[in-house]
């Protein structure tokens, strides 16, 4: 999953936001040596991608991809579920998107100054320059999407697999995404409140 989803799950199970996006950029065992709050994201960050990239939905939608963009097909989906989040917010949230991304972005920076080397570069900007509001559009999309692949060890123009989606397709991986996110807001908290029983004093 990609920002705005580990955001939101991390909201849904009263778990740290910073935590969540932390697992993008820590490797390796836990405890990190981080307060408490930022491991448990960091676990449930690595919980979230397991359960996602196992889950029939999320292969089904990677598998729509012809080569060569099937090989990129895990990174272009977790977008494309942030684009679907997006669109279908009011679905799993009741807090409207603009004010949940302003609080989000808050607490971010926030901790930005509690951590030893402060939030990764990429999390910063995008607290910053409020980079979520636009993966609502396929244009914002395809953007964002070109920026990850020109970070790339061979730079790709990623966003160009967008346009491979016929509409039945996209519609398919979309009702696909709506299937499948509320199972994973389930499976989120009742990992947390395992997590949480087995480190109680």
């Amino acid at each position: 999953m990609n920002f705005l989803a580990h955001l939101h799950l991390a909201a849904h199970t009263q778990s740290s936001l910073t935590g969540n996006l932390l697992g993008d950029f820590i490797k390796g065992p836990l405890p990190t040596g981080l307060a408490a709050h930022f491991d448990e994201g960091v676990w449930l960050h690595r919980k979230i991608d397991a359960f996602t990239d196992a889950h029939p939905e999320h292969r089904a939608a990677v598998a729509c991809f012809a080569p060569p963009w099937r090989r990129f097909g895990g990174i272009v989906v977790d977008m494309l579920y942030d684009h679907w989040l997006c669109c279908h917010w009011q679905q799993f949230s009741p807090d409207p998107l603009p004010r949940f991304l302003q609080q989000s972005y808050g607490q971010l920076l926030a901790d930005h100054a509690r951590l030893p080397d402060g939030l990764p570069m990429p999390l910063r900007r995008m607290a910053e320059q409020d980079w979520i509001a636009s993966y609502r559009h396929r244009e914002g999309l395809g953007q964002a999407l070109n920026g990850i692949g020109r970070r790339l060890r061979r730079p790709l123009p990623l966003g160009q697999a967008l346009a491979t989606l016929d509409e039945g397709a996209w519609h398919a991986c979309e009702q696909g995404f709506v299937r499948f996110y509320p199972q994973l807001m389930e499976h989120s908290a009742q990992q947390l409140v395992h997590y949480r029983a087995t480190r109680a004093p």
